[in-house]
């Protein structure tokens, strides 16, 4: 593969000359099986799709910044550095399926679908959304959304200021945010912990038999429908917020202290805890009516 590598390093030298113009490179290698792709870029967009080709492609539209490419039948790498404050980059980058992803941002945006491979996506103040996964998933973003859909496999999903949002997945699943809130919709888990400190926490899901789900939120409201039966020993804390189940429920009278309460439905096989320190909590069934919207 030498005078491949050295190929691309001449090309993206070339490029590079012109500091200040726009510049491009389109480059395809030859992956083996199995490889992995990795890219690090500062501001511009970064959009990655799967093919059927045993091959990673990089176009790259440049306002400025030099992009270096390292390549091997295992690794490619990628790295846009910016050049006097010019720095914009448009990545569309086409993968094997099943390739494993580490990219990382300071502004520009990440949009990958489709590669079905771990995936490491993370952004200061870009967006970054994730879609059809096979494999473990870190998402996350200082202070922009993100969001993951069609996921299997466990996914770490997180914002500072954003809202966080994950549909259909199939896994563990940990989500947090500080300033936004935090959606988990279609989750079949056996350990799911969702917390944020000034927004709604939601999640839709069913609720298995020793499994352990945990749902905070300092001031906002907590929403749980639960899809199916439930049997959980329920842990619920709040300073000055409500309760309203769907489920009757009986507490032990001086058991626990004033608005924290444990009850048991079904079997108790579950372990539930729900706790808003301000904010209303809703244990409600799947097929009840929204009335918390």
């Amino acid at each position: 593969m030498k005078p491949i590598a050295v190929a691309l390093a001449v090309a993206a030298t070339a490029l590079a000359a012109r500091s200040l113009g726009a510049q491009s490179l389109d480059t395809t290698v030859a992956v083996r099986s199995g490889a992995r792709f990795e890219l690090t870029s500062v501001s511009g967009t970064v959009r990655i799709r799967s093919w059927s080709r045993s091959e990673i492609r990089v176009n790259a539209e440049s306002d400025g910044a030099r992009v270096n490419l390292d390549a091997s039948p295992s690794v490619v790498s990628v790295r846009a550095i910016p050049r006097r404050g010019e720095g914009d980059v448009d990545f569309t980058i086409s993968v094997p399926t099943g390739t494993a992803l580490e990219i990382h941002t300071i502004s520009a945006d990440i949009d990958a679908s489709g590669v079905n491979g771990e995936a490491r996506l993370a952004s200061i103040s870009g967006g970054v959304t994730l879609t059809g996964s096979s494999g473990d998933v870190e998402v996350e973003s200082v202070s922009g959304d993100v969001s993951a859909t069609d996921v299997r496999g466990r996914i770490e999903i997180a914002s500072t200021s954003g809202d966080v949002q994950a549909r259909q997945v199939r896994g563990d699943v940990t989500a947090r945010s500080v300033s936004g809130d935090v959606s988990i919709d279609q989750v079949d888990a056996q350990d799911v912990g969702v917390e944020t400190v000034s927004g709604d926490v939601g999640f839709s899901g069913p609720i298995h038999e020793n499994g352990r789900y945990r749902f905070r939120s300092h001031s906002g409201d907590v929403t749980v429908r639960v899809a199916g039966e439930l049997n959980a020993v329920v842990d619920v804390s709040t300073f000055s917020g409500d309760l309203e189940p769907d489920w009757p429920i009986t507490v032990t009278p001086g058991r626990m202290r004033p608005r924290e309460w444990e009850f048991t439905i079904g079997n108790g096989g579950a372990r539930l805890n729900l706790e808003s320190f301000s904010g209303t909590i809703y244990l409600r069934r799947g097929t009840s009516p929204r009335r918390e919207d």
